[in-house]
């Protein structure tokens, strides 16, 4: 569920934070549902790695929980919640994926030299399939780790989950003009990269999902006994992001897009190991004289 789309319905959250402050063990379990998987699935954009991300993704909901009694309802409770996932997300300390990838320049590099020589048959292609999507995803993911946090934010709230301007800029505290000319500035940084990198864009590049995934197979890389490479798939990005911009997929930034937008949006439950830990806590339980 995408908390941004039009089927949102604010009265829903201001229901359950009320039962949650009165106490609603339900109440605090629903309103989290509700808004974990974006988080997660925002928090996986920003650093590629699932494990980062789920941390990530707790820190913030860890905040937001201990924060709940301070929301004064001044704005929408997606509004509130979002900043200060956003925030957290944006200051927090740099993961391992952040350090080793953190300009075009180191990414082009191992995309130019990294099997590159390798090549799969039409039957390796059949049988390689879904291992190959996870290459592209895992490669697009890593584009977007050259860009710094605040572009890479900027482009995964207004590119890739397609939010408004209007509302995406409430998030970051700056102004929807100058919210749309980072999401510019960060578009044009990236789509050339890939203008000039990647053979999905450009056939004259050398760059093939397919090469990477034989050499990464090769090295065992990728674990096929266990299926690791494997999403928690239940759908694509492009189905979360149901509000269409028609002047945006009419530009030609729409070939661009369109492959981060069929990426998995992924189902990951963070909630359940937390709750079952927050709400022993001693604190928390005082906080919201929990029942």
């Amino acid at each position: 569920m995408n908390p941004f789309s039009k089927t949102y319905d604010p009265n829903d959250d201001l229901a359950l934070v009320h039962e949650a402050r009165e106490g609603s063990k339900i109440a605090l379990d629903k309103l989290l549902r509700f808004h974990q998987g974006f988080i997660y699935n925002v928090a996986l954009r920003l650093v590629r790695n699932p494990a980062d991300a789920a941390d990530l993704s707790q820190e913030a909901i860890i905040k937001v929980i201990t924060k709940l009694n301070q929301f004064k309802g001044k704005s929408s409770f997606r509004t509130w919640i979002y900043k200060i996932v956003v925030n957290h997300f944006i200051k927090s300390k740099k993961r391992k994926s952040e350090i080793e990838i953190n300009s075009f320049d180191k990414w082009g590099k191992f995309l130019d030299t990294a099997y590159s020589t390798e090549e799969m048959t039409t039957e390796e292609h059949k049988k390689y399939e879904e291992e190959i999507v996870f290459v592209r995803n895992n490669c697009m993911t890593s584009m977007l780790l050259c860009l710094n946090r605040q572009q890479r934010m900027v482009f995964i709230l207004g590119a890739v989950f397609n939010i408004k301007s209007n509302i995406a800029s409430q998030l970051l505290d700056i102004s929807a003009e100058n919210f749309r000319q980072q999401l510019s500035r960060a578009k044009a940084d990236l789509f050339q990269f890939m203008e000039n990198k990647c053979g999905l864009m450009n056939p004259n590049n050398p760059c093939r999902c397919a090469k990477k995934t034989k050499g990464f197979i090769k090295d065992g890389l990728i674990d096929l006994s266990k299926n690791r490479f494997k999403s928690e798939l239940v759908k694509e990005i492009r189905e979360i992001a149901i509000e269409n911009n028609s002047k945006l997929d009419n530009l030609i930034e729409g070939k661009y897009l369109s492959f981060f937008r069929q990426q998995p949006y992924e189902n990951k439950n963070l909630t359940h190991e937390l709750l079952k830990s927050l709400l022993v806590n001693k604190d928390i339980i005082e906080l919201f004289r929990l029942n």
